[in-house]
């Protein structure tokens, strides 16, 4: 989804001046394209950048006693940063890494308490997307430490099918805090079930 039609899909934005407030949002934005592999944020930086996907696939993970533990995935549609960071310009701890190639477009952080200051609207979309997150990470949580890992994959799977699909095993298997030998076996007799 391009990032004016997820403001024009929004109930805070309505036809008429929004158009041209939504507009004036996307020249205030800047877009950028990264190849799979290449780090959007790394461990360490100030994340001063608020991202919202437009196209591919973007893992945020964190390294602890050099091993990668992957956190989320932020796909097309999803809005991306490292909150602590952006916040309260702390520096991140996260590192957020393409899995595919991606375009994304970006605000930074004056820009966007600047947007916020400008438009009740605005402020109501950035207010409602928050809660979006809030509530998606409380999902994650939740599922993360309450399922069995077998639950935890038919979760993924109603969900969030696109992971099964679009992210390497190891990756999933960090996510799901799982051996990767483990879920192959789990989704080889989950494809054997079906």
């Amino acid at each position: 989804m391009k990032v004016g039609e997820k403001f024009l899909s929004s109930e805070y934005f309505k036809l008429g001046k929004s158009n041209q407030f939504i507009d004036w949002i996307i020249e205030l934005s800047f877009s950028k394209k990264i190849k799979k592999g290449e780090f959007l944020l790394q461990e360490g930086d100030d994340c001063d950048k608020l991202y919202y996907v437009e196209k591919g696939l973007i893992r945020i993970f964190r390294t602890i006693e050099n091993k990668e533990i992957t956190t989320w995935f932020a796909k097309e549609g999803d809005f991306l940063s490292n909150a602590n960071s952006f916040h309260y310009g702390n520096p991140s701890r996260e590192n957020f890494e393409a899995l595919e190639d991606c375009v994304v477009y970006g605000t930074d952080r004056k820009t966007y308490r600047f947007l916020i200051e400008k438009s009740s609207s605005f402020a109501l979309f950035s207010v409602h997307e928050l809660f979006h997150n809030l509530c998606e990470f409380e999902n994650q949580c939740e599922f993360l430490r309450t399922l069995s890992a077998q639950e935890r994959i038919e979760y993924i799977d109603q969900k969030y099918p696109y992971l099964l699909t679009r992210v390497k095993n190891k990756y999933l298997a960090s996510f799901l805090n799982i051996e990767t030998t483990y879920l192959s076996k789990l989704l080889k007799n989950k494809k054997t079930s079906n």
